[in-house]
């Protein structure tokens, strides 16, 4: 049940309207915030780890990398939303 929920939610970000063919702008967003977001965790505590100080620059680029991906993501899926009709079978007016 959980799996078929995110499998969908997944799909759903990731495809154009028709939910068929998919759509770059969201591919690239989510590529983006799944590889950013890990990355500027580890590497934030690694530094603090090896270091023992947090360096401000360096955190603040990774967290804009990691905002920047994560933003693409939820513009893409903004968008889909916007710009998807409902059809009768689902429920429409």
């Amino acid at each position: 049940m959980l799996l078929t929920a995110l499998t969908k939610c997944i799909k759903d970000c990731l495809t154009e309207n028709d939910g068929s063919s998919y759509c770059p702008f969201r591919v690239s967003g989510a590529a983006l915030a799944g590889s950013g977001i890990p990355t500027f965790i580890w590497g934030t505590v690694h530094t603090v780890i090896k270091t023992g100080t947090l360096d401000y620059v360096a955190f603040a680029t990774g967290l804009g990398g990691m905002l920047t991906g994560f933003t693409v993501l939820c513009a893409g899926v903004a968008l889909k939303a916007k710009t998807d009709t409902s059809s009768p079978t689902q429920g429409g007016q």
